[in-house]
């Protein structure tokens, strides 16, 4: 009888302290809770995928068909020939090469204004919240709006346009129909427009900077220029490099501003490589090239990106 009565006793002991019964609980309770965000979260996935997943892969298969609309009614696979006519197109590079100045001319005017305008609107006055709030409007006006109201401001007859060409900078044209100055003037007004977003973002950095780090450098004799160089530059270096990647890729794959400004003229002079993909796919209904052109593009893109998130994660090692 005494064994018959220790024995659960002992089965209960032995789950009590973590037996096979507790373990299994305990496993199947970690399975659980590991995959129920999953099946949470596994309608959004599928939609997403849906969304943007399936259209990528179509567009990777439509640079493979060299597919166009007068030629066909439906695309066939042809191998690499849409890229070979890409890669081998004068006028692909052309745009290439407009789009890097226009993105890099971008990044410059949004971080070399951005920089000094953040810092200067984070230091606390009566006027910082106003001018702050004033800031975002660029950025929150739609493109339309802002390309229509830069063709007034611009155009013959327009209050900037008189004032440059009192100054002597344009003729009686209007600068976007000059093929010298179309391209970097719209680069301007671009860096105007992202200018916003980089100087919320690296004011939220330079506010997010403990005081006594400064109080410190004070302390060691550093003046305002080497406090600058030695502790607001270094901090705010991941921001920026961040910042400027993911403002870099807006601006690449820029094609409504471009559009409604100049729609890549006069001539080709301020075409870009988004306002050639549309020319190709809608004008020339080459669908195929026009593909090519986006998969070459996004794989350019993918390797310049990675190399930068790269260079800021070697640096955050590095502090």
């Amino acid at each position: 009888m005494k064994v018959v009565s220790v024995l659960p006793e002992a089965a209960s002991l032995r789950t009590e302290r973590g037996g096979p019964s507790s373990s299994g609980k305990r496993t199947s309770g970690v399975w659980l809770k590991a995959v129920t965000p999953y099946g949470l979260t596994s309608p959004a996935i599928v939609i997403i995928a849906a969304l943007a997943l399936a259209p990528a892969v179509y567009g990777v298969w439509l640079g493979f068909t060299n597919w166009q609309f007068l030629r066909s009614t439906s695309p066939h696979w042809e191998g690499v020939a849409a890229y070979r006519a890409v890669l081998t197109s004068g006028a692909f590079w052309s745009a290439f090469g407009h789009t890097w100045f226009w993105t890099i001319g971008t990044v410059i005017i949004e971080v070399g204004v951005g920089l000094p305008l953040g810092l200067l609107l984070s230091r606390p006055t009566k006027v910082s919240g106003v001018m702050t709030s004033l800031l975002v409007l660029p950025w929150l006006t739609p493109f339309v709006v802002v390309s229509y109201a830069w063709l007034y401001l611009l155009g013959t007859g327009g209050p900037l346009h008189a004032m440059l060409q009192s100054l002597g900078i344009v003729g009686q044209t209007s600068p976007l129909a000059s093929t010298r100055l179309a391209l970097p003037v719209m680069t301007v007004i671009s860096g105007w427009k992202g200018l916003p977003f980089m100087t919320i973002a690296l004011l939220a950095a330079r506010r997010s900077i403990d005081d006594s780090m400064y109080e410190a450098a004070e302390v060691d004799g550093a003046n305002k220029l080497q406090r600058f160089r030695l502790v607001t530059l270094p901090l705010l270096r991941n921001v920026l490099i961040v910042m400027s990647v993911v403002l870099g890729v807006l601006a690449f794959y820029s094609f409504d501003l471009v559009w409604l400004l100049t729609g890549g003229g006069p001539g080709s002079s301020s075409t870009i490589s988004g306002v050639l993909i549309y020319e190709q796919f809608f004008l020339n209904g080459a669908p195929g090239q026009a593909a090519a052109m986006g998969v070459s593009l996004f794989v350019i893109l993918l390797f310049v990106s990675t190399i930068s998130l790269s260079i800021t994660r070697v640096n955050r090692r590095g502090a």
